[in-house]
């Protein structure tokens, strides 16, 4: 038999001989070692004695394999006790199985690049297909793309055309979609898609002199009926919801006006369906649908929160959040309590025009753009109840993070207004391997 001895130092690092036919121990008890790494003990035919201990063993994904290993070879193994992580510390490392570790995790990688600008992406299906469209305020163009399932891209599949465009929003209302395209100059239009399902056509115009300044469109249901609202950011701007009267989209409600709207939200809270209107003169307002009189009535407002450009909301299992965009100042997380909604997180934001929360799976994320420097991603940490620093990313003037999901693919599309439109993907990565 061979030995390796190398106990009481201050080895950090396992270097075995090589490959060898004679059966091994390993005496390297009472080093520094933390990890081990899963090619160490590579070559090593028969180890008959394995003596770890007094080191440092972290027993985290590094060592994950260690506790599959320990189990398979016919050896003497002495207790290995874990001095971290805080889950596993004082643990013997033979008593923890693989499904002990949460070795896991994601990270977004570049898939694809669109050679454009852009300032708005909105996501549809129809038919089984899945579409992205894109507004592109430079070019006047509402771009719409198709996932191409053989090349695992987004490519061209129509451009509408237009002037000034600052929003492309599609609706799917029995089995016929609609495209809105809000523009700052000239009327703002709804195209359909043609017959021929290779283009979309013209369907309708929303006069200028109804909505002159778009901002944001919303589409959401209520009660089996179809509605979008056209936020307007003019300073005597009518934010103006429509209705699908099975023929077309007429002005159904206008909200307050002079308060210069910047952004809109439809949420439903406690069963009730809500907008929250997000403005630059005044508080962010809650408006409820009272379905007697079939109009939404302002109920409240948020108290000291002026100067919100934008409104998203999200849940985590049964709690509801919204999260209010500052471009100077910290932005805000709130939390509806019962009754209102109370802040639980503020997050550093100078210079971001969006924060946009998304979840794949179980996991849930926060993404805060940046005019000034990299976006950063944040992750929900279920422990804190609070989302945590999670990786950055470099968009130019980013404007719009879009979640778009195909068959086995995961994508977090970023509008940008200064550079290129840029897909991430969403990728699962083994930290064990």
């Amino acid at each position: 038999m061979s030995a390796l001895c190398a106990n009481g130092g201050r080895l950090q690092k396992v270097r075995t001989p090589g490959s060898t036919a004679q059966e091994m121990g390993l005496f390297i008890e009472n080093n520094k070692i933390e990890s081990i790494s899963k090619h160490a003990f590579r070559g090593l035919r028969d180890v008959i004695h394995l003596d770890l201990r007094g080191n440092e063993l972290q027993c985290d994904c590094k060592t994950k394999w260690m506790t599959s290993w320990l189990k398979t070879i016919n050896a003497t193994v002495t207790d290995v006790f874990c001095a971290g992580p805080p889950e596993h510390e004082g643990k013997k490392l033979i008593d923890l199985t693989a499904s002990d570790f949460d070795c896991m995790s994601t990270e977004f990688v570049l898939h694809q690049i669109l050679p454009y600008e852009s300032i708005s992406v909105n996501t549809f299906s129809f038919k089984d297909d899945v579409y992205v469209a894109i507004a592109e305020p430079n070019e006047g163009n509402c771009r719409v793309l198709e996932w191409n399932y053989i090349e695992m891209n987004f490519r061209s599949y129509d451009n509408i055309t237009g002037q000034s465009t600052v929003g492309c929003k599609a609706i799917s209302i029995q089995e016929q979609v609609f495209v809105i395209v809000a523009q700052l100059f000239g009327n703002s239009v709804i195209y359909k898609h043609g017959e021929s399902w290779t283009k979309f056509v013209k369907f309708q115009e929303i006069k200028v002199s109804q909505i002159s300044k778009p901002n944001d469109i919303e589409a959401f249901q209520i009660e089996n009926e179809w509605f979008f609202i056209i936020v307007d950011s003019s300073k005597a701007g009518l934010s103006t919801i429509y209705k699908w009267n099975g023929k077309g989209f007429y002005p159904y409600q206008t909200l307050h006006k002079w308060f210069r709207d910047t952004d809109s939200e439809y949420v439903n809270i406690d069963g009730k369906s809500c907008l929250i209107l997000t403005s630059q003169s005044q508080d962010p307002a809650i408006f409820e649908w009272n379905k007697k009189t079939k109009q939404f009535v302002q109920q409240s407002t948020m108290q000291h929160m002026e100067d919100v450009i934008a409104v998203e909301s999200f849940r985590i299992k049964n709690d509801l959040f919204i999260c209010l965009t500052k471009f100077i100042g910290d932005s805000k997380i709130l939390k509806w309590n019962i009754t209102h909604f109370v802040e639980v997180q503020d997050l550093p934001s100078r210079g971001s025009m969006i924060l946009q929360p998304f979840s794949f799976n179980d996991r849930h994320y926060l993404v805060v753009g940046s005019d000034y420097t990299f976006s950063q991603i944040y992750i929900w940490d279920n422990q804190k109840k609070a989302f945590t620093k999670f990786e950055e990313m470099y968009v130019q003037a980013p404007r719009c993070f879009t979640v778009v999901s195909t068959d086995r693919m995961d994508f977090l599309i970023a509008a940008s207004f200064k550079g290129s439109t840029q897909i991430f993907e969403h990728a699962i990565v083994d930290l064990s391997l």
